[in-house]
């Protein structure tokens, strides 16, 4: 019989504890979860649900569960991209060179961030920061991955990080721009060229997701063509 969550070990090595993450849609699943929970070698579980499924998230609640974030999706056609116009902000694909500059601009981008590892009081910020920094540096290694970034007054200005999700569709992962850069609308830029070379390599549609209350990339998301496309709770489930 197949657990109903999966060990991650990549959160368990980062903050020092064992964690188990999975989804769950009706208060049937809750349950069955949090009695696997209190039974298995676990610390932590951590539990995404969508928001239309209510009952499933106040069973959630009741259970000791706490809401972390809620993540938002947006979804759009490539068609809807063009190019960046002229300026002095370079688009170009990010190389080995530039790893020590993209985990800079990611340790500043989220550090006190509003994902559901900052939000959870329990968890080390520093290490909540870092695992930003270490998804960005990984995706350099990764030949799924695509890893643009930005370079601006011969400095590196930010990044966006992207993946085929299936045939037709690539999802954006991972994102910032320097603090010293914002609102240049260099972010607008990043989001353009993966439209682009999505497009290029025979994808129909962009999707990209953050937390609900981060509403400046989803006013970008918007005017380029976006729309929402559905929602998810965060429940953290500690064991003691």
């Amino acid at each position: 019989m197949t657990d109903p969550a999966a060990y991650s070990a990549l959160d368990s090595k980062r903050f020092g504890i064992r964690v188990f993450r999975a989804g769950a849609d009706n208060v049937e699943a809750v349950l069955e979860l949090v009695q696997f929970a209190r039974s298995a070698d676990l610390d932590l579980l951590i539990v995404r649900c969508p928001v239309e499924a209510v009952a499933a998230a106040q069973s959630l609640e009741r259970a000791g569960g706490i809401l972390t974030d809620t993540l938002v999706y947006y979804r759009g056609p490539t068609s809807s991209f063009a190019p960046s116009p002229a300026s002095s902000t370079c688009i170009r694909l990010c190389q080995e060179a530039d790893r020590a500059a993209l985990e800079g601009i990611a340790r500043a981008s989220f550090t006190g961030f509003f994902g559901h590892y900052h939000a959870d009081p329990r968890l080390d910020p520093v290490a909540a920061t870092e695992g930003y920094v270490q998804w960005a540096s990984s995706a350099l290694a990764d030949p799924a991955s695509l890893v643009l970034v930005s370079e601006t007054e011969g400095r590196l200005s930010g990044f966006l990080t992207a993946r085929r999700l299936e045939a037709k569709t690539w999802e954006i992962l991972l994102n910032g721009v320097a603090p010293e850069f914002q609102r240049r609308g260099i972010y607008a830029a990043l989001l353009r060229e993966i439209g682009c070379r999505a497009r290029a390599q025979g994808a129909s549609q962009v999707l990209v997701s953050t937390q609900l209350a981060n509403l400046a990339p989803q006013k970008v998301w918007t005017r380029a063509g976006l729309e929402l496309d559905h929602a998810l709770y965060t429940f953290h489930w500690w064991k003691a």
